[in-house]
């Protein structure tokens, strides 16, 4: 889950802090050295700068928020031509070729789901490595990203959808008239699963339930067992972690 701020201070600087955890889920940071790498979903752009910090040459972020772009852009000119952050639809730009893509906690908001999926796949080079890691999706637990604030576990699917609609409402002054149309696209895992093998990739490793250490790691072990079971699965899968080669 991101963070809940129109500061975009606080937005780059926990993506910043935040991008440590993101690689330790894959076992720690690839070779990024001499790498032209995108971001799908880049909001203020602290993944890109933490990029850089670990030896890419080039990176570039897209996003759709306006605020978010803009902010980025301005904090992100030290970097100069090596770091870009644009606004637009990944499915229109035309970006060129990537080595390495990434993306972080954004899949479980993206629509058309699979079109948009194809279309940041088709950034890659042959070759390339792809990582997609991703929470809380809709069924689980806090599927509703704290919409509102709750320790109650499964909070919209007990009180529905529009108790979440009116959270957002309070909180942002956005009136959205489902949940479709606030941001979440309510893929299962294996939907998201589904779309992951119909990509012309190589699946280096796919796992759920990925946490690194504290308490969530001891719950994501009592999880994993029973989210196995089909009736359940979607309801205690929090989060994906996909590691994918291009074809």
């Amino acid at each position: 889950m991101g963070v809940r701020s129109k500061d975009g201070s606080v937005v780059f600087e926990y993506h910043l802090t935040s991008t440590a955890e993101f690689w330790r889920r894959f076992g720690g940071p690839p070779p990024l050295a001499g790498k032209r790498v995108l971001d799908f979903g880049a909001s203020t752009g602290g993944m890109l700068q933490r990029l850089l910090e670990l030896g890419a040459a080039e990176v570039v972020g897209v996003d759709i928020n306006p605020r978010a772009v803009g902010y980025g852009q301005e904090r992100l000119k030290p970097y100069g031509d090596r770091a870009r952050l644009i606004l637009g639809d990944v499915r229109t730009l035309d970006i060129g070729e990537f080595d390495m893509i990434v993306s972080q906690n954004v899949l479980e908001h993206v629509m058309p789901l699979e079109e948009v999926v194809q279309a940041v796949v088709a950034k890659a080079r042959p070759g390339a490595d792809i990582y997609f890691g991703f929470s809380p999706m809709w069924y689980s637990p806090y599927g509703h990203h704290q919409y509102p604030p709750t320790k109650i576990p499964w909070y919209h699917l007990i009180f529905g959808e529009q108790a979440v609609l009116d959270a957002m409402y309070r909180t942002s002054g956005n009136r959205f008239a489902d949940i479709h149309d606030a941001g979440f696209n309510k893929a299962t895992p294996d939907e998201f699963e589904a779309v992951f093998r119909r990509l012309p990739v190589d699946i280096v490793s796919l796992r759920r339930n990925v946490v690194s250490s504290g308490w969530k790691q001891a719950l994501a072990g009592l999880f994993t067992p029973i989210a196995r079971l089909p009736g359940l699965r979607k309801y205690l899968t929090v989060s994906i972690y996909a590691h994918m080669r291009k074809r």
